[in-house]
């Protein structure tokens, strides 16, 4: 899946700031958009960009629905994930990894 070609300009403008931000030496950062804005998207073309310069991803979701649906969007952008999230099929620690928020407190 190709998302730079059919992305809307807020979208662009979000990757944008991300990657301004991150270049200004900001080493965490948060993209709020609301619900149906594309942000699996566009975490996933930001992922694909920071694997391109062998960087490593952390994306963390809220709740325990994001997980797959994260995990089929970024794999659709070519990814391979791993998940941290209790018993998953796709756990592996070697991977970028997508985490269930309730994970990261154990």
């Amino acid at each position: 899946m190709s998302f730079n070609n059919s992305c809307e300009n807020y979208q662009v403008e979000s990757i944008n700031n991300v990657r301004r931000s991150l270049a200004s030496g900001h080493k965490r950062v948060a993209l709020m958009l609301p619900t149906g804005a594309g942000k699996s998207a566009i975490a996933a073309t930001i992922t694909k960009s920071a694997k391109d310069k062998n960087k490593r991803v952390w994306f963390i979701v809220d709740n325990i629905e994001l997980v797959d649906q994260t995990v089929n969007v970024f794999e659709s952008f070519g990814l391979d994930v791993g998940v941290i999230q209790g018993i998953h099929d796709k756990t592996d620690y070697r991977k970028d990894v997508i985490f269930w928020l309730s994970a990261l407190g154990r």
